[in-house]
């Protein structure tokens, strides 16, 4: 197996296990063996190591909905074993009883992790989310906003962006 397809099988589960917020799920797709895991929320400071990683994980996140999609996948081999992933994800959650947020919510981050291979598979020690600056998120929803029907006519044109 490719390693883009072995860790794209990984990424499909580890966000199986994300969306379903299965703590024991996730923690078994890291390197358990790692004395120092990062793990960086866009919306917080850095996790680092295992203490801080699982108080954020175990949050009582049961009254909320969550769902992550990714795509864009490049991965590069570092070193034997060692692989470094980048793809885009986008998150949505719904958190009933919100008054800041009382409708769904979400957004685009890119995101870069860090992996070994181990006996048992491609397991993350390093995750870091870097959300899209406000100007590039503003940009695309101008964009997606734009009409099907300006999009045929250039292409009737054949005006090419």
């Amino acid at each position: 197996m490719s390693i883009d397809q072995a860790i794209t099988d990984y990424l499909d589960a580890y966000f199986e296990a994300w969306n379903r917020y299965d703590v024991p799920a996730m923690t078994a797709l890291w390197d358990e063996d790692e004395a120092v895991p990062i793990y960086l929320a866009e919306e917080c400071d850095p996790h680092i190591g295992w203490d801080a990683v699982l108080g954020y994980w175990n949050v009582d996140r049961s009254k909320s909905e969550r769902l992550v999609t990714w795509r864009n996948l490049t991965v590069k081999e570092a070193a034997p074993g060692l692989a470094i992933a980048l793809f885009d994800a986008n998150w949505s959650t719904y958190i009933p009883g919100s008054r800041l947020y009382p409708k769904p919510f979400g957004g685009p981050v890119r995101i870069t992790t860090a992996m070994r291979r181990k006996p048992e598979g491609w397991r993350m020690f390093h995750y870091v989310e870097a959300p899209l600056a406000s100007i590039v998120q503003l940009r695309r929803a101008h964009e997606d906003a734009v009409d099907a029907a300006l999009h045929a006519r250039l292409a009737a044109k054949n005006i090419v962006y």
